[in-house]
């Protein structure tokens, strides 16, 4: 009897645990997002090249990129003001701004004009570079285009990773809320 009675204490701690580690995306929780995020804007004035350094990072790739920003100068500050807008480490912030980022961009590519999807678009820039190549255009105007697309499909490979992170709560918090968040994450 005494067996079970820990083995269900422990599973219940477990359980909270995990629930209280990735609460459901809520008003509360975006709120201190923006805050922190409108911080971290002043930070970089402190500390220029803080997010160029992230910039070419993969979201699929989260151990880098914290490792990256617990290892910057700013780290200490970083830490002090994440604890300021409720976050417990850089971690819980990381996941929640990529949760928000792929939940988001989830609900802007289900409310797409039908036939027009992120697939279709990187497949008109292809065609419009091949036609560029076969009409001879300047080759600093193709490979600016060339370019555009290398980004688009980083920027594609990254979203699809975020939209991972999201959970179905996560996604029905943002469909129904998503005019309230989009005005929260413009204030800056």
């Amino acid at each position: 009897m005494k067996k079970s009675n820990i083995f269900i204490t422990l599973v219940f701690f477990v359980f909270s645990a995990f629930s209280h580690a990735e609460q459901a995306l809520s008003k509360d929780l975006i709120t201190s997002f923006q805050k922190m995020s409108s911080h971290w804007d002043k930070l970089e004035q402190s500390y220029p090249g803080l997010s160029t350094s992230l910039d070419d990072m993969d979201l699929s790739e989260p151990d880098k990129i914290i490792s990256q920003i617990k290892n910057s100068k700013a780290y200490p500050q970083i830490k002090s003001v994440l604890a300021s807008y409720g976050f417990d480490n850089v971690e819980e912030y990381y996941n929640v701004a990529v949760r928000i980022m792929g939940g988001m961009m989830g609900y802007q590519l289900q409310n797409m004009p039908q036939g027009m999807d992120v697939d279709s678009t990187t497949k008109m820039l292809k065609q419009s570079i091949q036609q560029m190549k076969a009409r001879n255009a300047p080759s600093a105007m193709v490979d600016e285009m060339e370019k555009q697309l290398v980004d688009m499909e980083k920027n594609m490979k990254n979203m699809k990773e975020a939209m991972k992170n999201t959970s179905e709560a996560d996604k029905k918090f943002i469909s129904d809320n998503v005019q309230w968040i989009m005005s929260v994450l413009d204030e800056e």
